[in-house]
């Protein structure tokens, strides 16, 4: 919870006071399609990004009128230090029920986090985007 939710969540606060005296901004956190998906052995972490979902979700109704965005991206299984911890037989697994039969690539997540940054995604807000090749 420390790391998964309460960092994010107090970063924000400092953020978003600045975006309100700028009239606008974007958050985009970083959830897990664990979060969604409820995976089997990982409660505890799931359960910290169904959190941050959650708070992401109340601050885009909470901070819209404001001009400030909120969304969520929701990864699935992507090539960092996170996947070491999995045995080959599981990451097999995953691959195996994931449509495009790979493991996503951090700058996957960053393209789409780009994206909502961006005046591309000026009318996106209070969004959870799975990235995740189709778990």
């Amino acid at each position: 919870m420390e790391v998964n939710f309460f960092s994010p969540f107090l970063f924000t606060q400092y953020v978003v006071k600045l975006m309100l005296r700028h009239n606008g901004g974007s958050i985009v956190n970083i959830a897990s399609s664990a979060a969604i998906d409820g995976n089997s052995g990982r409660a505890a972490y799931g359960a910290s990004k169904a959190a941050l979902l959650c708070a992401t979700r109340a601050l885009s109704r909470e901070l819209g009128a404001q001009g400030v965005r909120a969304n969520v991206i929701a990864p699935g299984i992507t090539q960092t230090d996170m996947i070491t911890n999995m045995s080959s037989a599981v990451v097999a697994d995953t691959i195996a029920a994931t449509d495009l039969r790979r493991i996503g690539n951090p700058s996957d997540i960053a393209d789409v986090a780009v994206f909502l940054c961006s005046e591309l995604a000026s009318y996106i807000t209070g969004q959870v985007i799975r990235v995740d090749g189709g778990m």
